[in-house]
């Protein structure tokens, strides 16, 4: 007789294509030369310099940092 063809599920192929792109995404992020930790202190700052702007007009000034390498907050 006539042999039936197996059918992936299409959320079976959407999570394979995930997990290659990830794959792919961390083996550049890590073969990069870019600084990732200053990258992301930069970023944190930025951040800061924005929420300090919006926060000013009422009195309240939230600021979070990274402190060695944890975030603010860590006890």
């Amino acid at each position: 007789m006539f042999e039936q063809s197996q059918v992936r599920h299409p959320l079976e192929i959407l999570t394979e294509i995930e997990r290659s792109a990830a794959v792919d995404q961390e083996l550049l992020l890590r073969d990069s030369g870019t600084p990732w930790a200053e990258l992301l202190a930069d970023y944190v700052d930025a951040l800061n310099e924005l929420a300090t702007q919006g926060t000013v007009d009422n009195g309240y000034i939230a600021t979070y940092g990274l402190d060695e390498g944890h975030a603010g907050g860590c006890g």
